[in-house]
């Protein structure tokens, strides 16, 4: 039975509401939230009252130094982790940090080295792992009936404009980095061998006026062979998708919901020349799977400090993950060039050495 740990969130906007739904649903017998901070002292403290959170600072800092949290949640834009992030190391503070957990592949890099360093434990939000249908498929590709993986693609398409005072409406790294970084950390979690090089095209809609990319269309080649192809796009003004498909020497495992984090889903399962099995996922509005993902991803991460382990989504394994992005963004600044994966990791071998 694994013990509880005190919780602390860096920052208190959206996303952190959907932390605390997730870890009230799924985590609430591992973790006690008793702290939060952010620079905004309104809103933190409307944060705070609606969830009973007794401490409340004003930086990630003075939170640190409170000794009232063992584990913080960073739920902060990239661009201010190194502030957050090295005070956490220098308190032996464990970090499970919201994605892309840095602003390039490099720096990830360092942030693990640091961690490691520092003796603590990092992990990444890829919360969309724990979607039921994808937790479902991988599920499936264990039956050695299917063969070896040979082909994943995974596709997303969705109305999604920004308004232009949100930060990430200032952003330069858009769509890639807020969204399809999901998409991509599911194809390296599928796959058995990591990254090695990466094609990309992105794209503007040149109307809304926004710097970053509202478009991504990739391909990943992986140490094995396997072929992994990502489309995502937020300019889909009709018939929004969200499937993933896996194809295998024997068979076919897809999976799809209309929205990216609502809407029923389902699983299908086919061997060649069989019938297709299906699998249904409600997404009831009283358990909804969105909110409850995060509490899963938490709830992972615990358990496996209380083992002693890295996390399934530690810093380590994500780096397959920013690898993959940064790649592709290096690919589509260079007319969709192929770029190698480890050249964007600074010459980190992702196969265990570096």
């Amino acid at each position: 039975m694994t013990r509880r740990y005190r919780v602390g969130l860096v920052g208190t906007g959206n996303v952190a509401r959907a932390h605390m739904a997730g870890i009230r649903a799924i985590a609430n017998d591992q973790a006690d939230v008793t702290a939060a901070c952010d620079p905004r002292a309104d809103v933190l403290q409307d944060f705070c009252e609606r969830y009973g959170i007794p401490n409340r600072f004003a930086s990630a800092e003075e939170m640190f130094a409170s000794g009232e949290v063992e584990v913080a949640l960073v739920l902060t834009p990239p661009a201010v982790r190194d502030e957050i992030i090295e005070p956490a190391f220098a308190r032996g503070v464990h970090l499970l940090i919201e994605k892309p957990f840095a602003e390039s592949a490099a720096r990830a890099v360092e942030y693990v080295r640091a961690a490691d360093a520092a003796g603590v434990r990092l992990a990444v939000g890829q919360n969309f792992r724990w979607f039921p249908e994808h937790q479902w498929l991988k599920a499936q590709l264990a039956d050695p009936a299917l063969g070896p993986l040979r082909y994943l693609e995974h596709r997303s398409f969705q109305d999604r404009p920004q308004p232009p005072d949100q930060w990430r409406a200032r952003e330069s790294r858009l769509e890639m980095a807020i969204f399809s970084v999901h998409l991509i950390d599911r194809l390296q979690w599928l796959a058995e061998k990591p990254p090695v090089a990466v094609s990309a095209v992105t794209r503007k809609d040149e109307a809304a006026g926004l710097p970053g990319e509202q478009f991504t269309c990739l391909i990943v080649q992986f140490a094995d062979g396997l072929v992994g192809h990502m489309t995502s796009s937020w300019l889909a003004k009709g018939l929004p998708t969200n499937d993933m498909r896996v194809d295998c020497d024997n068979g076919s495992v897809a999976v799809r919901r209309p929205g990216p984090m609502a809407g029923d889903a389902e699983g299908r399962f086919q061997l060649r020349g069989g019938p297709v099995r299906c699998e249904r996922f409600p997404d009831p509005e009283d358990a909804r799977h969105g909110p409850r993902t995060y509490g899963h991803s938490l709830r992972a991460f615990l358990t496996a400090l209380d083992a002693g382990v890295d996390a399934p989504h530690s810093g380590r394994d994500n780096l397959r993950t920013m690898g993959i992005m940064d790649a592709a963004y290096w690919s589509a600044s260079r007319g969709g060039e192929l770029v190698a994966v480890r050249e964007v990791l600074g010459g980190y071998d992702l196969g265990g050495s570096s």
